[in-house]
């Protein structure tokens, strides 16, 4: 059966890239302090480790779930809104709402002067 177990790792390799193929923002590398304000008022220090014109990863002991809504705080020395895309353990994906156009122009100037984020899933 091993003609199988090769069709399947292709499938789940090919889904990954065109995961990736729908991103309208290139990511960066970014491994900064972050605070994560919840909707009931508690806030909760975060490690980014990437960041892109659309959102920003990062790594919390916060317990959040898919969908929530949360404040984000420095993003560009601002504080910005975002809702939780997706989860994996302690690591965490934000979706950045409700930009402004002087801070979403902010963000992308500061991912310009960033490397290019390449995840181990993408070797």
């Amino acid at each position: 059966m091993p003609e199988i177990d090769a069709e399947v790792q292709r499938s789940e390799h090919q889904e990954v890239y065109r995961q990736e193929d729908r991103r309208c923002h290139s990511r960066h590398r970014f491994i900064e302090r972050l605070y994560i304000g919840k909707q009931d008022g508690m806030w909760y220090t975060a490690m980014t480790y990437e960041i892109s014109g659309g959102g920003v990863s990062a790594a919390t002991a916060a317990e959040l779930a898919v969908g929530d809504k949360v404040k984000l705080s420095p993003v560009v020395d601002k504080r910005v809104n975002a809702i939780v895309r997706r989860k994996r353990g302690a690591m965490y994906g934000f979706e950045f709402v409700e930009l402004t156009s002087k801070v979403e122009a902010r963000i992308l100037k500061l991912c310009e002067g960033l490397p290019l984020f390449k995840s181990l899933i993408d070797v």
